[in-house]
């Protein structure tokens, strides 16, 4: 029996393009295919909801996508929450600000009512505590006679009435003007039958299981009329805590699993100043850690004051991030060929401005510290570089980068604990 003959290189050749110009059209069809299914499933669902429920995030613009974002006053922390320049919080989603008491939660609020004014939108606050000043509102920037809507209730029930009533309202009013509705705070709030009850009549866990109806039935309507819904929550002791922190906060599960966004306030040093011979607390130091953030990275934190009658103070802040990440930096951050710096060492400081190629001094700014705000941001044609040097240190390009503003996991804190857990899908942490 002859044995088989041997193709020739070019006949081999040429069968390998047929078959890989085959497995090229068949993929081509099944692709075709594909996308027709896609196009009529999408179709289909559509029509027998009678709305638009399906949508193709190839093409289609995602209804989850954010399509504002209102600043907390604290340029650093719009950053870390959105990654983004004008960035801040989210419209369409639910954010919660949680801390100890004198924390600045309710200050964080006011400044987010004025920015929501400062875009045209409306400003709906609940207060649950009986404790809004009108002044302290005032003096942040807040206008209480326009655009802003203030309700007193106590009850979860009738504030997610409130809230969803009003917002049906706002929007019916305004169609497309920002709307923050801010609820300060969950703790304070009882549910109608503890409200209703006796002193000594147990309602454990009532709370928890109100929040949770609520906010599974009002989620939705944040989301579709495009609303920013903000919470206070206060901190709570559990009981039992053998070790570390062992602070928490109330409500259940709920606001953990509906938030977008939990930003953790922590700090509380007084600020003190000399004033007529006295010395007198003028404000205090905040650290703001985003533990939970599905709109940008999580787990990173800011510093900032917040100064009495004066509101968010951070251009010292601001500086040390900026100058600590052009201390790290192996290549320079240029801006339409110029490369942008903070330099400087001992107390004068200078922001410096080359021509990238020629070296050419374009910008020399000796400024202190303490004068960066007055000296260097107030000044119209010096900020567009520090931006662009906010932009190269606070943005991060992927989720695995190292940065200076990732923060770890407080193992002592049962807040955070808790948050890390939920992230990693309810896995137990584990401690040294």
């Amino acid at each position: 029996m002859a044995p088989p003959k041997k193709q020739q290189p070019q006949q081999a050749a040429s069968n390998k393009q047929t078959q890989t110009i085959f497995a090229s059209s068949q993929t081509q069809s099944s692709n075709i295919q594909d996308d027709d299914f896609s196009a009529d499933l999408i179709k289909q669902v559509n029509k027998e909801a009678g709305m638009r429920k399906a949508f193709n995030l190839g093409t289609d613009e995602a209804p989850t996508t954010v399509k504002r974002w209102i600043s907390t006053g604290s340029r650093q922390l719009d950053y870390i929450i959105s990654n983004r320049r004008n960035g801040g919080l989210p419209e369409g989603r639910i954010i919660e600000i949680q801390g100890p008491t004198s924390i600045g939660k309710s200050h964080l609020t006011y400044e987010v009512a004025k920015a929501t004014q400062r875009m045209g939108g409306i400003v709906v606050y609940i207060d649950t505590e009986n404790a809004t000043s009108v002044e302290n509102l005032e003096s942040v920037g807040v206008d209480v006679r326009k655009r802003f809507v203030f309700i007193q209730e106590t009850c979860i029930e009738e504030i997610f009435k409130v809230i969803e009533s009003t917002i049906e309202k706002a929007r019916n009013l305004k169609a497309d003007v920002p709307v923050t509705v801010i609820w300060d705070s969950v703790a304070a709030s009882a549910p109608k039958a503890e409200i209703d009850g006796e002193y000594d009549q147990n309602t454990i866990g009532l709370a928890a299981r109100v929040l949770s109806k609520g906010f599974r039935k009002i989620t939705h309507v944040i989301g579709d009329k495009n609303v920013c819904l903000l919470l206070v929550n206060q901190q709570r002791q559990k009981i039992g805590v053998l070790y570390g922190d062992p602070h928490t906060t109330p409500g259940g599960m709920a606001i953990p699993y509906h938030s977008s966004v939990r930003i953790k306030l922590t700090g509380g040093q007084q600020l003190k100043k000399t004033i007529n011979g006295k010395e007198a607390v003028i404000g205090i130091e905040v650290t703001a850690k985003t533990i939970k953030n599905k709109v940008a990275r999580p787990w990173r934190e800011v510093s900032f004051e917040i100064h009495f009658g004066r509101g968010i103070m951070e251009s010292e802040q601001l500086f040390d991030e900026l100058r600590q990440y052009c201390d790290k930096i192996s290549d320079p951050v240029l801006m339409d060929g110029k490369k942008v710096e903070i330099a400087g060492t001992g107390a004068w400081k200078n922001l410096l401005v080359t021509d990238h190629e020629t070296g050419e001094i374009l910008q020399d700014v000796k400024f202190y510290k303490s004068d960066f705000q007055s000296k260097v941001l107030n000044d119209p044609n010096l900020l567009p570089y520090v931006l662009h040097l906010c932009d190269a240190a606070f943005i991060m390009k992927s989720n695995h980068e190292e940065h200076h503003t990732i923060a770890s996991v407080d193992t002592s804190s049962a807040a955070e604990v808790e948050a890390l857990r939920m992230e990693q899908g309810g896995r137990e942490i584990l401690h040294d």
